[in-house]
């Protein structure tokens, strides 16, 4: 009687084990559920609706920008006398945007510009706080340019002007192709994303916050920080 029920005893603890055993192929099946559901939730937005509307141009806003900004510098040495007049801060990532790895630019702006860009940052965050996409940022590709990395500039891209917002130090352009993302983005979210930022630079433009272009050629936004009408 005590063997039989010691057998009984071992019996119920191998249905219990069996019972609670994980399955690896429900739990795979499980993640690509909860992967599919979460591209789901997000709605389908079309960010020409916004980008459209992102249409300033240089002659616009030239004048204006150059007056609110420093004075153009030869190269990183006047940068650096500028920095020491407070006249420009070192760009740190920060709330909501990663820095690229500039190639014809230096990671410097105004102030106010500096603040403006934070503000952006933040809001791009707080709008993705309750979607699938809460851990994205935006990629900053380029920040405050010297006559001679211009220069440079312009030789290798036809698009690009002498006369430029970027020498100013008030000048940041958005990546529109790419965003940081701790998982590869399908087409649908890197739409949403688009559309994000778009929305959120078109609110910026309208409280008279920044002059902002997309530069479709280029898949860049680029963006002026402005100070009043």
């Amino acid at each position: 009687m005590r063997f039989y029920n010691l057998f009984l005893l071992a019996l119920g603890f191998l249905l219990l084990a069996f019972a609670y055993w994980p399955s690896t192929g429900s739990s795979i099946a499980n993640n690509n559920e909860t992967q599919q559901s979460q591209t789901a939730e997000l709605p389908i937005l079309d960010p020409r609706i916004y980008t459209a509307q992102l249409n300033n141009r240089l002659v616009e806003y030239m004048d204006r920008s150059v007056k609110q900004g420093i004075q153009p510098v030869a190269n990183t040495n006047g940068l650096r006398r500028a920095y020491r007049a407070k006249k420009l801060v070192l760009v740190k990532p920060d709330i909501g945007f990663q820095l690229d790895t500039f190639q014809y630019s230096y990671a410097f702006l105004t102030p106010y510009a500096d603040q403006v860009l934070k503000e952006i940052g933040r809001a791009f965050k707080d709008s993705l706080a309750n979607t699938p996409l809460a851990d994205c940022q935006l990629i900053v590709t380029s920040m405050t340019r010297t006559r001679h990395t211009v220069s440079k500039l312009v030789r290798k891209n036809r698009t690009a002007v002498n006369k430029s917002p970027h020498l100013n130090g008030n000048a940041f352009d958005f990546s529109y192709a790419r965003f940081a993302s701790s998982a590869p983005l399908n087409q649908s979210q890197k739409q949403y994303l688009q559309a994000t930022i778009s929305h959120i630079l078109l609110e910026f433009k309208r409280k008279i916050k920044i002059w902002v272009t997309f530069e479709k050629q280029e898949e860049c936004l680029h963006v002026v920080a402005r100070k009043g009408r």
